[in-house]
């Protein structure tokens, strides 16, 4: 005896859900997080961006013990 396939989801539902999240953007931590990772090395000259590079790699240095 052959049973009937059950009915596939339909795809419209699935297209709604992702088009309302697409529509929300990115999630907030995701973009928090790029933010505290970027943020200190924004620069708005190469002298500026020299320095704080400097400071990252001083911190860097002291946090890993060497």
């Amino acid at each position: 005896m052959t049973r009937p396939l059950p009915a596939a989801p339909s795809a419209s539902l699935y297209s709604d859900m992702e088009e309302e999240d697409n529509q929300r953007g990115p999630e907030r931590d995701e973009t928090d997080t790029f933010y505290q990772l970027v943020r200190p090395l924004m620069a708005n000259d190469p002298e500026e961006l020299s320095r704080k590079l400097a400071e990252v790699n001083k911190r860097s240095s002291q946090g890993s013990g060497r």
